[in-house]
């Protein structure tokens, strides 16, 4: 069943380039109508969705670490494990920080003194 599945959507997939094999192809899998006249594939947008993201973490704009999270975590969650990251504990030793810059999902920066 499954590997029947998955030719059935390589014809159809391959029906643009080379119609007159994938017409063939469709006939010989039992079909009556058309290749070109079926529904092209679906896809299921939560396969394309980020399961884990990486956020860089800054130090006076240099990267100095990163760290993985899930998407959307809170502000205060990013900014907790980012000064827990042993890594950036080296940089901050005896530092006062002066301001930290938090990018949703993409970076953040420790201004340090």
């Amino acid at each position: 069943f499954l590997l029947r599945f998955a030719i059935e959507k390589y014809m159809l997939l391959l029906s643009p380039f080379a119609p007159h094999l994938a017409e063939e192809m469709w006939q010989k899998l039992g079909f009556t109508t058309s290749i070109f006249k079926t529904d092209w594939p679906g896809f299921d947008p939560n396969y394309i969705q980020d399961v884990e993201i990486e956020i860089v973490i800054q130090i006076n704009g240099k990267v100095r670490s990163r760290l993985t999270t899930e998407p959307d975590t809170p502000e205060e969650a990013v900014k907790n494990a980012a000064l827990e990251d042993e890594k950036i504990k080296k940089y901050l030793a005896a530092k006062e920080i002066k301001k930290i810059i938090y990018i949703k999902n993409k970076l953040i920066n420790i201004v340090i003194k």
